[in-house]
Formats: C-alpha cells, structure tokens, sequence
C-alpha cells in the first residue's frame, strides 16, 4: 500500500509553515506534559514528521510511521538536516503494524478519516499502546465543512466530538476531548466549500512573505487554543488505554 497523494504532499512541504497544524500539536505537547519521560511513543501516520520532531525535542523517543515512502523520505531528510535524535522513521501502514513491545503512547495526527474502516483503525492503534497507556487523536471536525479540502485529501468523513467518542468506543477513557478552529470556520466555509480551492493557511502563517496575515492567524489560533467553544475545525483527543486490559 503507498498512501502517496500529491494534494497532501504540497500541504506536507509546506507543514513547517503551517500555524494551524503547529498550534494543534502544542495542544497535544501539554496534554503530554504532565507524563513521564521519556515517553516511547508511536506516531502513526506522521507525514513529513513535524510533529515527531517535537516530540523528540521534548524529550520522547518516537517512531514515526507512514504507508508512504515520499512521505517517510521527506521525514528523514529533515530529520537528518536537522540533526534531530530519538526519532525514527519506517515505510508502514496501520493495518500492518507489528509491534514487539507495545508503547507508551500512540498518535494518529489527521489520520483516520483516511480510513474506510476508521474503527478497525482505532481498534489496531489501541493494540499498539500498553495497559495504560494513552492514544491521542486528531481529526477535521464538521461534516456540513466537508468540501474540497476533503475530497482532494482522499476523506471519507469528518466528525464531531460524539461520533469520535463513538469511534473510539469504550476501549479507552477519554481524559480530554475538544474542538478547536472555531475562528477559521468561515475560511474553511469559503474556500473549501464555496471557492473549491486550496487553503491559504500555510503561506498565510509565513511571518516573512505575510507578516500582517501571519500576526492576524497567530492570534486567533491562540484564543482558539486558549479557549474551547463548542465548534470548530479539528476535534482533539487524549485516552487512557485500561490498564486491566489483556495485550
């Protein structure tokens, strides 16, 4: 299986940019705050591998994985570019993870709702965590959202809150469950959905090229970090896999 897809690969050169993406994985770096390290952590789907660096910067030893050899070649290049440990990368689907030893931790950025099947997913991500363990999800939220951005994406859905926690079942307890981009609905709404095209988002959030812009995203991005509603672009999620659990 190669999950190359040319649409995603442009957004994956352009991850480093990318404001929106970089605030969600802060989210998730402080849900991760309070844990040990270092963590043993799997991030499984991870592209071009940002958010394995940070990770691995905060002190984590990370695998990252992806069906895509593009994707994965893009992550060691920059890994190794910039000198960055504790990371490893390997050409991996999910649906073909073995894994020896189970982890401490297993993220999925954006990635089930590439899947057909998103709780069989769910269920093989849960298997590669330990008793005890957690398992953090990101996803676009909103299926009224979905458009263009979707479609190109290679999508199959969009979720809220309630059908994510009915996707995640009750193989894990949810510790923390939130939207965030409520303030970048009407983009998504406009270009997505009515101008059928690209999101700005990342060339936006280049304080060289856009500095005006780039200030203007930085702080509504951080009032919706600061500030859950009820809404948004992306659901977030954190979960304790039960420590009863037989592996």
């Amino acid at each position: 299986m190669n999950g190359f897809n040319a649409y995603q690969y442009q957004d994956l050169l352009a991850r480093s940019r990318d404001l929106y993406a970089h605030t969600k994985y802060r989210i998730l770096l402080e849900w991760l705050g309070a844990e040990p390290k270092p963590l043993r952590i799997l991030n499984a789907g991870c592209g071009s591998g940002d958010l394995s660096f940070l990770l691995a910067e905060a002190g984590h030893d990370v695998m990252g994985v992806d069906p895509s050899r593009e994707y994965i070649e893009l992550a060691r290049q920059t890994a190794g570019a910039l000198a960055i440990p504790r990371c490893t990368f390997k050409v991996c689907s999910i649906e073909d993870l073995q894994v020896s030893q189970p982890y401490d931790c297993v993220i999925a950025t954006d990635v089930i709702e590439h899947i057909r099947d998103d709780v069989k997913a769910v269920e093989k991500l849960i298997a590669c965590a330990r008793p005890g363990g957690l398992l953090m999800l990101t996803v676009p939220a909103g299926q009224w959202l979905f458009g263009f951005h979707d479609e190109s994406l290679g999508h199959y859905r969009r979720y809220s809150i309630r059908s994510l926690r009915q996707t995640v079942g009750r193989a894990v307890v949810v510790d923390r469950v939130r939207y965030f981009g409520f303030t970048l609905i009407p983009v998504c709404l406009l270009y997505s959905r009515i101008l059928r095209r690209a999101y700005p988002l990342a060339d936006s959030g280049d304080s060289k090229t856009h500095p005006f812009t780039s200030a203007v995203l930085r702080a509504l991005l951080q009032v919706d970090k600061g500030l859950p509603l009820p809404l948004g672009t992306s659901v977030l999620l954190k979960g304790t896999v039960p420590a009863g659990r037989q592996g």
